[in-house]
């Protein structure tokens, strides 16, 4: 909880009459919830830090609907708890027991320590970088003791792989956009998306029996949330637009499309670099991957790129080896053999390549500076993100750029191409983890502050 938000909020409970202790008490104890934290924090820290004064001078008359109680607190716990205040500070700021005149239950409720939060988690599935980041949050989630519904949309069901560590999921449609021949169809995608079983989806969504939503830019569970008035934290690449990242100028809109297609109450933003201590994490990947003998092929990740334009062009750089991962079923052609993606498959050949030709996503490139790999980047026409991600990679020379599928635009890379210097990052999914499930004390700001350790750029 932090003091800037209480002050923020002081015309709001100055404005109010005092009523009645016990109602007062209920409503104003669920302002606080609403405004300072995605869960709420125990009310020990409330007392201790923050808000007696407030429960003394300043009980609400806020007359919020009952359906909007954030935290299962009784009534009488609460009057009973405002009954001994002055006791609780008094002994609190003597360095004593200051639960020393509470009646057991009330100490047990009040001061209890949470037994597993209880979380909706909703993952966008267009593309592999959501999944993958999502999957190492899961683990980290999973072994605090967290209890977790994952939901995932934007692609069919039947496409999904390597999907163990979410259980049993939930699938919706969602939104997700159509590409052919490495650009954006508009059109293709406007017929895809349904929006009235969006509407639906978002509308039978029940969502008020969770702690917390987080959401890694996927639309339905974010807007339930959203819409039911509950704490949403969205995290993944594309919030960190919200702060000011380098970025063209005609690609700004960027953060208000994410605003409305993925609204949160918390943004959580991820990058390659910290910009100057803007409060962005670093990226979450797999920090165990490291680099093996180079087994000198380059690997290809261009799924929205026609395949076979692909084979035919790399098929020119006779003496070098090409494992190309995408949606064509496995063969051989020439020098390029196919795979289909695969978690563990992907992994054995990223650490053994020279060398990675992709597009402009964001956590396949994070996985390359992690472990010192060269990058040939291709962002896909129309696709904002990409487009912003290329630049910022241009401008921080963290990776060769190129916007046209040539023989020309590939052949300096993969005849030059060597392994550099690795750039390693933490175990931010581990962190994450950690300050979902505490109850998300520390402010983004202060959790990116310790991530980044002081680098970043």
């Amino acid at each position: 909880m932090n003091t800037s938000a209480i002050n923020a909020l002081r015309p709001e409970f100055d404005s109010y009459q005092n009523n009645d202790l016990q109602s007062s008490a209920v409503k104003l104890w669920n302002r606080m919830c609403r405004a300072y934290s995605p869960r709420y924090q125990h009310i020990k820290t409330v007392l201790t830090e923050h808000l007696v004064e407030y429960f003394n001078e300043h009980l609400t008359a806020d007359h919020l609907p009952n359906h909007r109680l954030i935290i299962s607190v009784s009534d009488d716990t609460l009057k009973t708890c405002l009954s001994h205040y002055d006791t609780i500070e008094q002994r609190r700021s003597r360095g004593l027991d200051y639960r020393h005149n509470l009646p057991e239950e009330s100490i047990r409720q009040l001061y209890g320590e949470p037994t597993g939060v209880k979380i909706l988690f909703g993952i966008q599935g267009t593309g592999n970088g959501h999944l993958t980041r999502s999957r190492l949050l899961a683990k980290a989630l999973a072994e605090r003791g967290a209890r977790v519904q994952y939901l995932v949309s934007g692609r069919q069901k039947s496409e999904l792989n390597d999907m163990e560590v979410f259980g049993n999921y939930w699938h919706r449609d969602g939104f997700t956009f159509v590409a052919k021949n490495g650009r954006i169809n508009f059109f293709q995608t406007l017929v895809h998306n349904r929006f009235f079983g969006f509407i639906r989806d978002v509308w039978q969504l029940n969502v008020k029996d969770y702690d917390i939503i987080i959401s890694d830019l996927e639309p339905v569970t974010a807007w339930a949330g959203y819409l039911g008035n509950k704490a949403v934290i969205g995290f993944g690449h594309q919030y960190s637009f919200d702060y000011d990242v380098p970025i063209l100028q005609r690609y700004s809109i960027a953060g208000l499309a994410i605003k409305l297609f993925a609204p949160a109450t918390e943004t959580i933003g991820l990058h390659w670099v910290s910009f100057d201590n803007r409060p962005i994490l670093p990226p979450i990947i797999d920090t165990t991957i490291q680099r093996c003998p180079d087994e000198n092929h380059i690997v290809v990740y261009l799924p929205f790129e026609n395949q076979d334009n692909v084979a035919s062009l790399l098929n020119r750089f006779s003496g070098y080896r090409f494992k190309i991962y995408g949606p064509r079923a496995p063969e051989v052609i020439g020098n390029a053999e196919f795979f289909q993606m695969s978690v563990t498959g992907f992994k054995e050949s990223l650490q053994s390549s020279r060398g990675v030709i992709c597009n402009c996503g964001f956590t396949l490139i994070a996985e390359c500076i992690h472990i010192g790999l060269p990058v040939l980047t291709k962002p896909l026409k129309g696709q904002i993100e990409q487009l912003a991600n290329a630049y910022t990679l241009e401008q921080r020379h963290l990776a060769e750029v190129f916007y046209c599928l040539t023989y020309e635009n590939l052949s300096h890379f993969i005849e030059t191409a060597r392994r550099k210097e690795a750039n390693p990052y933490p175990n931010v999914a581990d962190a994450l983890a950690g300050w979902v499930v505490s109850g998300c004390r520390e402010t983004v700001a202060e959790l990116s502050g310790k991530l980044w350790g002081g680098g970043g750029g």
